[in-house]
């Protein structure tokens, strides 16, 4: 096994929807909503998504926002007020996922830090991101805190309106917990 870390590219994104799908829940990413995070993850002419493959075999993916490209009205549970650094230097770990197969291994570790320096690049001065705390051991928030993340608000119901098949709340609609939470760079 030779894990390579790699930017995310448009070829990948059905094999990134598929990998979501097993690992996070059915429907959590649509084709479009990939193809947007792809676009996000652009500036500079630098990618700051990334895929850790084994071989052809998806092993994780970070799914990374560059900085002063994703604050819209529609976007959710941001506490602006909290932070300092302006919206524009601010870059959005959107999600992070390794492979069952593969945890363990320091994989996450790898593809986070990899986009962290691509965002500094980038002109970024923190990134946020929304820990799930409902995570087998609040491994989430716990993982975040080592790499330097610093809670910031709680946000009940974050995933309440993405229609999908949440691993813990299924059948139901997903009522998980997300922790804001910030690095600064």
């Amino acid at each position: 096994m030779r894990i390579e870390i790699r930017p995310l590219t448009e070829n990948d994104l059905e094999a990134v929807r598929l990998f979501t799908d097993k690992w996070i829940g059915d429907n959590y990413f649509s084709l479009d909503e990939l193809q947007k995070i792809y676009e996000w993850s652009q500036k500079n002419g630098k990618t700051a998504s990334f895929l850790a493959v084994d071989g052809d075999v998806i092993a994780g993916a970070r799914l990374t926002y560059a900085p002063g490209v994703w604050i819209n009205p529609e976007t959710r549970g941001l506490s602006t007020d909290l932070w300092s650094t302006s919206p524009d230097k601010m870059a959005y770990f959107k999600s992070l996922f390794v492979s069952g197969d593969y945890q363990q291994q320091g994989i996450g570790k790898k593809l986070s830090d990899t986009s962290i320096q691509v965002l500094k690049d980038m002109g970024a001065e923190a990134i946020l991101c929304h820990s799930w705390l409902e995570s087998p051991g609040n491994s989430s928030q716990r993982y975040l805190q080592r790499m330097g993340f610093d809670s910031i608000k709680e946000h009940e119901k974050f995933w309440y309106p993405i229609d999908y098949e949440c691993t813990r709340c299924s059948p139901d609609r997903c009522v998980c917990t997300a922790m804001e939470m910030i690095k600064y760079l």
